[in-house]
């Protein structure tokens, strides 16, 4: 019997927008700072539009966070793995440590190996973005605080980049394409020794004795 594949909605469309619109916000912030302090632009012009950005951004990190107590793919539950995950999170170390040799295991949503991360990752952006608004009324302590966040997120985002496509080439749940369209594949293989009939038991008489 051939194995089944199935497509199966997995992001909803507040969690793909709210991924996309805080990368795109990330990205053009770290590359306008990385101008103003490294090259020979309007760093007035820039930096207003640093701020104008950053204001936006912290208004879709709160609807992240609003997210994060709403059932569904975004909830927080999702960002930190379970007991029953933790053979996931094995076999993604090993995929790792062989550097992509062994088969690349698949999940519900997000990567378990990941997830902490992914949950520290949005404290930094609270960080980040609430220390951006205080630059102007603090010292250099904040201005220090708000750039080594900076650099820890521009690390993650390097590192995310680099695993999402190499799970995406070796794996088979398309990774990066489920964060557009919000569908993933997962492959059901069948019993190759089911039980005869007479050691079988159907779900009715399951639910009987729990009577």
């Amino acid at each position: 019997m051939s194995n089944s594949i199935k497509r199966v909605a997995v992001f909803s469309s507040a969690q793909r927008i709210t991924h996309w619109l805080i990368a795109l916000g990330v990205t053009f912030l770290l590359i306008s700072a990385w101008l103003v302090q490294h090259s020979d632009v309007d760093v007035i012009a820039w930096m207003d539009w640093h701020i104008m950005v950053g204001q936006a951004l912290a208004l879709v990190i709160a609807f992240r966070i609003y997210l994060l107590f709403v059932a569904g793919s975004g909830h927080w539950l999702l960002l930190w793995p379970t007991r029953e995950q933790r053979h996931i999170v094995q076999q993604t170390l090993k995929f790792y440590a062989s550097l992509g040799r062994l088969p690349c295991p698949d999940w519900y949503a997000y990567n378990p190996v990941w997830q902490p991360i992914y949950a520290l990752v949005i404290v930094l952006l609270i960080i980040v973005t609430g220390s951006g608004f205080l630059l102007g009324n603090s010292g250099s302590g904040m201005t220090q605080l708000h750039s080594i966040t900076a650099s820890i997120i521009l690390y993650f985002t390097l590192a995310h980049i680099a695993f999402a496509v190499l799970h995406d080439v070796k794996g088979s749940g398309a990774q990066i394409s489920a964060m557009l369209n919000g569908y993933k594949f997962f492959q059901s293989k069948p019993i190759e020794n089911p039980l005869p009939a007479e050691n079988s038991v159907s779900l009715q008489d399951l639910l009987k004795k729990q009577e």
